[in-house]
């Protein structure tokens, strides 16, 4: 189901009340894009000597009210009537919680509701699966307060468990304890059951401290794409950074202390817990994942399911409307060739070809020399969570060759992270597609009177009647030969009367 128009103004927010920072994210339109307009947050330490104290930390408590009132003057500024507050660890466990939160609904005139340990594993998981085309292993939230685990096969959560991990609560542990921290961690994982007996495929990180660690590693392995979800590592190589980091003196030797910022003093006790798990649960693949308990927070049971069946051609269809595609044209360049290329394509899935079309057709107020560089970088970072860094890549190889021929390539290192097969059917969709725009360019009327598809003998055949041959072009014949070449057949123009 493609978006209606009136959906597309429908602002949504949510505040987050964590133990170490408070947040808040608003969404154009969380059904539509699960991108965040506006990220902000406030490092306030709510949950600071809480085991200690049994309480919130008082000056953290203080300055918490005090970004709250900025939040609700933000929210009534951009007229965000649809918000949600949620509170995790420290609201659960501090005795005097009760007294902050009564503070805390007044100035943003919301009920907050405060997540127990099993909802918040549930929260965070449903939010990375709508983040990811499939998922299948386990999701762990690393917080300031806890950590939360979620087994989850093909999208269905099975078994959840929130633990007292949190890194803040970790790290402010008294001086005799510090030595006990390693012990607690491992206390902890190994007697969960279900984490040690079930084979995992996968395992996607959520939290601050763990986002850091992997964005410290792509910097440090100088890895060319510079958005940080679905950023893909295999198990060892996971484990073997994340041991590399077991000390703050470590992160400066490896000169990533300005990449690990605020967070550098807690990303050995991240790295140590993520390095048990790892070894507990032995998976193939690490993940990061941006999209957790926010996202998981927002999303209805209703909403779940239509995410999961349509959530990468909703998010097209609104980015294509933002960006005053609003007759969706895209639609019509997919329907002209989408019986070029088969559903079960090996090495370009068929579910980017929607994508492609309308991505790639991204070029209003380029200069025509700088197009295809241009279109290329802003496709690549496409607001769009369901794809895969190797989804992106190929998708802005397809708009680079819808704007230049394939004899070029762009001057970037993206190109290595993909087979010679795949950038092969890239340029055979961007070929396909740069026909397209030729013929687009007289009037996109003619996509609905001109066929083109590949014949019994497999020659590629361009359609067209006789009233309407003003639409072929010498460049309508010259990039009809092209595609030709790039998919290795002939191709012709029959006239019909």
């Amino acid at each position: 189901m493609i978006s209606r128009e009136k959906d597309f103004i429908n602002k949504e927010a949510i505040i987050d009340l964590g133990s170490n920072s408070i947040r808040m994210l608003i969404y154009d339109n969380i059904l539509n894009s699960q991108i965040p307009v506006f990220n902000e947050k406030a490092v306030c330490q709510l949950g600071k000597n809480l085991d200690r104290t049994g309480k919130l930390d008082p000056k953290g408590a203080e300055f918490a009210l005090t970004v709250l009132k900025r939040f609700k003057q933000i929210l009534s500024n951009l007229k965000v009537k649809k918000y949600k507050a949620i509170g995790t660890a420290a609201l659960r466990e501090a005795t005097d919680a009760k007294e902050f939160i009564t503070k805390a609904q007044k100035i943003i005139k919301k009920k907050i509701i405060v997540l127990s340990g099993n909802k918040e594993a549930e929260n965070s998981a449903l939010g990375v699966v709508i983040g990811f085309q499939k998922v299948n292993g386990v999701v762990a939230d690393l917080g300031g307060g806890s950590l939360e685990l979620a087994r989850v096969e093909k999208n269905i959560i099975h078994e959840k468990i929130s633990l007292p991990l949190g890194v803040l609560r970790l790290f402010n542990q008294p001086k005799k304890n510090k030595n006990k921290v390693k012990k607690i961690i491992s206390f902890y994982l190994n007697k969960i059951e279900w984490l040690r007996k079930n084979k995992v495929k996968n395992l996607y990180l959520c939290g601050g401290t763990w986002r850091t660690l992997m964005n410290a590693h792509m910097i440090k392995t100088n890895y060319p794409l510079a958005i940080l979800h679905q950023y893909k590592l295999s198990g060892s190589e996971t484990l073997k950074f994340a041991n590399k980091l077991n000390t703050v003196k470590a992160i400066k030797y490896e000169k990533l202390a300005s990449a690990t910022k605020s967070r550098t003093n807690y990303i050995p006790i991240g790295g140590f817990i993520l390095s048990n798990l790892i070894r507990i649960c032995d998976p193939v693949s690490v993940f990061l994942s941006q999209s957790g308990v926010r996202e998981g927070s927002l999303i209805s049971r209703p909403y779940l399911k239509v995410l999961q069946n349509n959530s990468l051609n909703r998010s097209v269809h609104f980015i294509s409307h933002k960006k005053a595609d609003y007759a969706a044209n895209y639609l019509k360049l997919y329907n002209f060739i989408k019986n070029l290329f088969s559903s079960n394509e090996e090495y370009f899935p068929h579910r980017l070809l929607l994508p492609a079309c309308s991505l790639s057709n991204f070029d209003w107020g380029l200069g025509v020399y700088q197009r295809a560089e241009l279109v290329f970088q802003e496709v690549i970072n496409a607001p769009i969570l369901k794809l895969s860094h190797s989804d992106r890549i190929k998708l802005g190889l397809v708009s680079f060759w819808r704007h230049c021929s394939t004899k070029y390539y762009p001057n970037v290192e993206f190109v290595k992270l993909l087979s010679n097969e795949e950038i092969s059917a890239c340029k055979r969709i961007g070929a396909a597609l740069r026909l397209a725009s030729s013929i687009g360019v007289i009037s996109n009327i003619f996509f609905d009177k001109i066929k083109i598809y590949k014949d019994s003998n497999k020659d590629l055949i361009l359609k067209v009647s006789k009233k309407d041959a003003q639409v072929i072009s010498n460049q309508v014949q010259k990039r009809l030969k092209s595609l030709g070449d790039e998919m290795k057949i002939k191709s012709k123009i029959i006239y019909t009367n």
